[in-house]
């Protein structure tokens, strides 16, 4: 049986949040997601481009942080929820709503309540805008 679409993002939010946690090379991420997981191909994908770009995706949210927010504030299971979604609405082109309503509640479940404003905001922010009308 297929997973479900939101479990397989579920899935690649807690495996780059544990890369965050337990940093390794960007080879290393992409290696042990190809060998020791039973990732599907647009999951692998979200987690290669992540992998391969998280320089440039960090730069991008912390463009888009609200206010006096900044980089070393923000929660490792944020980030986590950020960069894979971020990564997704490129990679897979999910449309923007279907993002950031996961992004909402795996915030909700992962971390503080308030915290989804925050997910929120910043997601609808980098997400690309043409995908508003999805």
């Amino acid at each position: 049986m297929e997973k479900q679409q939101w479990k397989k993002r579920i899935e690649v939010f807690r495996y780059i949040y544990g890369f965050i946690m337990d940093p390794m090379t960007p080879e290393q991420l992409i290696q042990t997601a190809f060998t020791k997981y039973d990732f599907k191909p647009d999951q692998l994908k979200v987690i290669e481009y992540y992998a391969n770009n998280y320089d440039a995706i960090e730069k991008i949210v912390q463009s888009a942080l609200p206010g006096t927010w900044t980089w070393n504030r923000i929660k490792p299971i944020l980030k986590a929820i950020l960069f894979s979604s971020y990564a997704e609405s490129v990679t897979i082109h999910t449309p923007k709503k279907v993002i950031i309503d996961q992004a909402i509640i795996n915030t909700k479940k992962y971390s503080d309540p308030d915290d989804y404003k925050f997910i929120n905001a910043v997601l609808d922010k980098i997400i690309a805008k043409e995908d508003i009308k999805n």
